[in-house]
């Protein structure tokens, strides 16, 4: 009987360890997100023990005093971690959760995510490595370096999130376009709303080269390389893109008014 009992309370733990992960995995975007601004004020608060330790080091530099700075720079490099961390989580799962998000490209973030994480253990690593105030700095630099590639790849997926989203406008504007043409080429004296037709398709010509432009520029954020100018280079041509749209529009509401009124 003891032994059954055994056997079942290990059972049990062997249960509830494997049930943990699916747990974690059930996190949703709006508990991600939670969690986030937990890890932020904790790193905050990590940041500010250490500037105190820091002051109070400057005031009076003994061996004590010399070990909190160190103690109390680990503990913020850890929190900074954690947030970042919980930072990336929150925006895996809210683009997992994107129903218009195409999977090819939810694949492609989560590959970066996955990426960003193991840096950060193995950053994790490094810190927990830190003996004095010379290797918690250049832990601090390595994790500057780090950061940099992050954000360089959270900006390039933001890109080609809206790269999407933009196409998708675009397929919209074509779809009515053709619908309106269809209709107005059995219309009498069409000319005018044909031509109204044409300027709008001409836009949204234009539009879909200015996208692949940002597509394009979106590609090319990357360490090495100049990532802020690339950035900022697709964001003007979607841009341009929103204004060929929006032009667009107006051709086809103009032309769907003269077919209204029979012009």
């Amino acid at each position: 009987m003891k032994s059954q009992k055994v056997s079942f309370i290990a059972l049990l733990v062997l249960i509830m360890l494997l049930l943990q992960p699916i747990a974690v995995t059930a996190l949703s975007a709006s508990e991600a997100k939670q969690e986030w601004h937990d890890a932020k004020q904790a790193s905050i608060e990590a940041q500010q023990a250490h500037r105190d330790a820091k002051i109070q080091w400057a005031a009076d530099k003994s061996e004590e005093n010399n070990q909190k700075v160190i103690d109390t720079g680990k503990e913020a490099l850890h929190a900074a971690l954690d947030e970042v961390e919980a930072w990336l989580i929150w925006k895996d799962l809210e683009v997992e959760e994107n129903p218009d998000i195409p999977d090819d490209l939810k694949e492609t973030i989560q590959e970066d995510v996955d990426t960003n994480l193991v840096k950060i253990d193995e950053l994790r690593a490094d810190v927990d490595g830190v003996e004095n105030r010379f290797q918690l700095g250049a832990v601090f630099l390595k994790m500057v370096g780090s950061y940099f590639e992050l954000v360089s790849d959270v900006a390039r997926n933001s890109g080609f999130v809206w790269v999407h989203t933009a196409n998708e406008h675009a397929d919209t504007l074509e779809e009515y376009e053709t619908k309106l043409r269809e209709a107005a080429e059995d219309m009498d004296d069409n000319e005018m709303i044909l031509e109204k037709l044409d300027m709008a398709s001409a836009e949204i010509e234009d539009a879909r080269a200015n996208i692949d432009n940002a597509e394009e520029e979106y590609e090319q954020v990357r360490i090495p390389g100049q990532p802020l100018i690339k950035f900022s280079n697709g964001n003007n041509y979607l841009r341009i893109a929103r204004g060929n749209m929006l032009s667009a529009h107006g051709y086809l509401n103009e032309a769907y008014g003269l077919m209204v009124r029979g012009d």
